[in-house]
């Protein structure tokens, strides 16, 4: 099925029986679905890979990058710096400070697209700015950052300048493990990496 149509039905259910989960609407400014409608199909919306590396890398303080997969996936592998907040409590109260802070990229990733996808959906509806999905989450990360492919000899410069980058970043996170997609038949060879805490951290 065309992936724009899936997120169609995701609105349409989200919009509909979804709705049982936003916060009263007399203290929330909503945005129209017709608005997300429009969103949803601008690409400025998704962040690369290679974008997210280069600012963990280079310790953007305006990242702020929320993993909305379950606690186990999370403290088995995660992105440096990244909050844990899994799709289903996406918007309990408690999380608000951070979706309203002006000052933050906020950038959603899980697995593949679909969760950050859902979780975008949810935060678009009560109108919270400055929300951003990881193009292909931790799959294309797998893919572009940690196992990047070697450019052939007939590519362009820019090409091998992009594989320099991703080598470079593939030293700098490291390289065993595995993560499973949003496909639970689908597994992924990633690096597990150790952190200090919850606070650290085009496929």
């Amino acid at each position: 099925m065309n992936k724009a149509y899936i997120i169609i039905i995701i609105i349409a259910v989200l919009l509909g029986g979804g709705l049982l989960l936003i916060p009263d609407p007399d203290y929330v400014e909503e945005l129209s679905p017709q608005q997300i409608l429009l969103d949803i199909n601008n690409d400025s919306r998704f962040w690369s890979t290679d974008m997210i590396a280069d600012k963990i890398i280079k310790q953007d303080p305006s990242l702020l990058l929320i993993d909305v997969r379950d606690e186990g996936q999370y403290e088995y592998f995660s992105l440096p710096g990244a909050l844990n907040i899994p799709l289903e409590n996406i918007l309990d109260p408690e999380w608000g400070d951070y979706f309203d802070a002006e000052d933050y990229d906020i950038v959603l990733y899980s697995n593949g697209d679909v969760y950050a996808d859902q979780a975008w959906i949810l935060l678009k509806r009560l109108n919270y700015k400055n929300i951003r999905v990881m193009k292909g989450g931790l799959n294309c990360w797998a893919e572009t950052i940690l196992q990047a492919p070697v450019p052939k000899q007939s590519d362009p410069q820019e090409a091998f300048e992009l594989y320099n980058f991703r080598r470079a970043a593939r030293q700098y996170f490291g390289g065993g493990g595995e993560i499973t997609t949003d496909d639970p038949a689908e597994v992924i060879q990633v690096s597990r990496k150790k952190k200090s805490g919850a606070a650290e951290g085009g496929c």
